[in-house]
């Protein structure tokens, strides 16, 4: 009888060995930036963020401009001018800036809005490619390891790294001297 429970105990122990062995984690890590970097898709992007960003910052250099010549005709005429056009002045004058200073404001935010508008589609792209390397590799995790103080791995095996799996999956050759 204490055999058979020997037995049975062993028995239960080489069982859940195998099973702990087959759930064994497998994680990768990938450079998100280095991946994104390589992308074709990615310098449209980056001209088209750009463009933006140039017709912003003239229209910002317009209206700045505009304000300077009218805040100098105010500096050069104002003592001599009718007291309700100097006051009429100083409410465009302080409308102009407040007008600038949202203007600025909205700016960055359209700029943050096309910037989310143009990435999301690479991201999904990405993401797909990541899940179907995963898959093929049999990775339990994949995590980003490439943005230097913000790693959230102290140590990663160069072998497991994805990146460029990643971008193969993609049809994108890695670039040759990178990961």
């Amino acid at each position: 009888m204490i055999k058979l429970k020997y037995f049975v105990m062993m028995v239960a122990l080489l069982m859940g060995s195998v099973t702990m062995a087959q759930n064994t984690l497998k994680i990768g890590h990938m450079d998100m930036q280095y991946v994104l970097s390589a992308m074709p898709e990615m310098k449209q992007v980056q001209s088209q963020l750009q463009t933006l960003q140039g017709q912003l910052e003239k229209q910002a250099q317009a209206k700045q401009k505009d304000f300077e010549e009218k805040y100098n005709r105010y500096v050069n005429e104002g003592s001599q001018m009718a007291e309700a056009v100097r006051m009429d002045l100083e409410k465009e004058l302080t409308q102009m800036q407040q007008n600038a200073q949202e203007f600025a404001s909205n700016a960055q935010k359209t700029l943050q809005q096309k910037e989310s508008q143009l990435m999301q589609p690479l991201y999904d792209k990405i993401g797909t490619a990541i899940n179907d390397v995963a898959k093929e590799g049999n990775y339990t995790y994949i995590i980003n390891a490439g943005v230097p103080g913000l790693d959230i791995v102290y140590y990663a095996d160069s072998t497991l790294d994805v990146s460029n799996a990643v971008l193969k999956k993609m049809g994108i050759d890695p670039p040759a001297a990178s990961n």
